[in-house]
């Protein structure tokens, strides 16, 4: 089993690896600004009768958190009725009808591609079929993100009860037990069953486990 020790030992050093470097600021910075910006491309064009933006998060001690930032979104009629009303009224200060939530980029993308990143490399796999294996699983896991972000923000908007894209109760319940089945730990294991999938069945793992099995039987 010094095949399996080393594997795990190897994916061990390869995330701690891959986490260290994503705390250099300008990888953190510009894997961050991506994901922020994707999102923020994505969800506009999948709910084009609603505003949304991304705004920066700060925290407490008015510092930003480059790991998060707050998805805005609202009514485009309501918020332009408003602004209408506040240049009649000459308002120099005044509140549009805006709505928020928090994403956490670390949670939600940096540590699932992390360990997807560091379990297939780490794989006993001959590098050309774990490039393109874990090419497929990368983009699985994306597939997988994008659509937990759209659920999110479909509940959100649907929730806040503000004119467009309303679900029924029933419909928003659903919503809300599937967004709350995709946690950070299913996430993970997503990754797992992609690798028994692509990288176990693909590695020499798969016929070492297969003759201890066979010697189990033959022994038993």
């Amino acid at each position: 089993m010094s095949g399996v020790l080393k594997f795990i030992v190897f994916c061990l050093l390869l995330y701690t690896a891959f986490m260290l470097l994503l705390k250099v600021p300008m990888i953190e910075s510009g894997i961050n600004s991506g994901f922020r910006n994707s999102v923020e491309w994505l969800l506009q064009q999948a709910f084009p009768e609603a505003y949304i933006e991304t705004q920066n998060f700060v925290d407490a001690n008015n510092q930003m958190d480059p790991n998060s930032f707050y998805l805005v979104y609202g009514n485009p009629k309501t918020i332009a009725e408003e602004e209408a009303y506040a240049a009649q009224q000459q308002l120099k200060e005044y509140k549009i009808s805006t709505f928020s939530f928090q994403f956490f980029i670390f949670q939600m993308f940096v540590v699932p591609f992390v360990f997807l990143f560091a379990i297939f490399l780490a794989s006993p796999i001959d590098w050309k079929k774990k490039l393109i294996n874990t090419g497929f699983a990368a983009l699985a896991l994306l597939t997988l993100i994008l659509l937990k972000t759209l659920l999110l923000t479909l509940f959100s908007i649907a929730n806040t009860q503000i004119g467009i894209y309303t679900l029924s109760e029933s419909q928003l319940s659903w919503v809300f037990h599937i967004i709350s089945a995709m946690t950070l730990g299913f996430s993970v294991m997503f990754v797992f069953c992609i690798w028994l999938l692509l990288g176990f069945r693909n590695s020499k793992f798969n016929s070492l486990f297969s003759n201890y099995i066979n010697q189990f039987k033959n022994e038993a």
